[in-house]
């Protein structure tokens, strides 16, 4: 297998049409991974795309299609990969724009990394809606629904994916932790690639398998990646990661220090627009 390649998985329910949303526009410069989620499908309803990989498994949502991904990938724990992609099935994008994502990822040496999503896309966070006339825009965090991973990052959740069926919580509180471990900081939207996504956030009141749903989900993520900073040799983790990261809970969105941050950023956006006003 080449060194250095990109694999992208994009997830299917085995019974609508595989990669509905994605454009086959030119030859794909990475490999390809097709999870049926469903495990009721056959590789024959995929071969006309030409996956390098095909995985069949019954599963509920994201953190175990990473654990599974996993098991399939590396049974000896191999180097296989640069970057790990998992996208969902109702996102629209391109071979072509994702090749781009990936080219944009290596030479601005991002870690983690995700597309920014058009303005009529379902979203939960606004921070990831396109930005036009921005390349990349660095963040602490990126979603669940489309991110990249540095192989090393991706390898290093799997013992955590027990503690959320639905992924939520190891994006917001897991991934910056290791991050700061393994030393892979540069994190960013970018923003030069836009996709769509295309169907309703479904998790919110979902209640999984494991009796748990998504906000207790999450809490769990984030105890977990509290009790993972406290067990690390001191001056991996500052103050400053620990109140910004560990100590926010997102979800309720009712923590000062979050709505003080976001009007500081409105002001230097609003800042930022009369200066570019002046010039026209």
């Amino acid at each position: 297998m080449k060194a250095a390649k990109t694999l992208i998985v994009i997830t299917w329910d085995g019974v609508s049409k595989p990669l509905e949303y994605v454009l086959q526009d030119v030859e794909r410069n990475f490999d390809l991974l097709i999870f049926d989620h469903s495990a009721k499908a056959s590789k024959e309803l995929v071969a006309h795309l030409n996956p390098e990989y095909f995985v069949s498994t019954r599963t509920e949502n994201k953190g175990q299609i990473f654990h599974e991904t996993y098991k399939y990938l590396y049974p000896n724990n191999e180097k296989r990969y640069e970057y790990i992609g998992v996208i969902d099935d109702d996102i629209y994008s391109s071979y072509s724009d994702l090749n781009k994502l990936i080219f944009i990822g290596q030479i601005n040496h991002l870690d983690v990394f995700q597309p920014s999503i058009t303005q009529d896309s379902y979203h939960d966070h606004q921070r990831y809606i396109h930005k036009p006339g921005i390349q990349i825009h660095e963040t602490n965090w990126v979603e669940i629904m489309c991110p990249f991973y540095k192989e090393e990052i991706f390898k290093a959740i799997q013992p955590y994916c027990k503690l959320t069926i639905s992924g939520q919580g190891i994006d917001i509180y897991l991934i910056p932790c290791l991050q700061k471990i393994l030393g892979l900081n540069k994190t960013a939207v970018v923003h030069a690639i836009q996709i769509k996504h295309c169907r309703p956030v479904q998790s919110g009141n979902k209640i999984y398998s494991n009796g748990k749903n998504n906000l207790e989900e999450i809490e769990s993520v984030r105890q977990a990646s509290l009790q993972l900073v406290a067990e690390t040799k001191p001056g991996i983790f500052d103050e400053e990661f620990i109140n910004t990261t560990l100590e926010i809970n997102h979800y309720t969105r009712n923590n000062f220090q979050v709505k003080w941050n976001r009007f500081k950023t409105l002001l230097k956006n609003l800042h930022l627009d009369l200066i570019k006003s002046s010039y026209r």
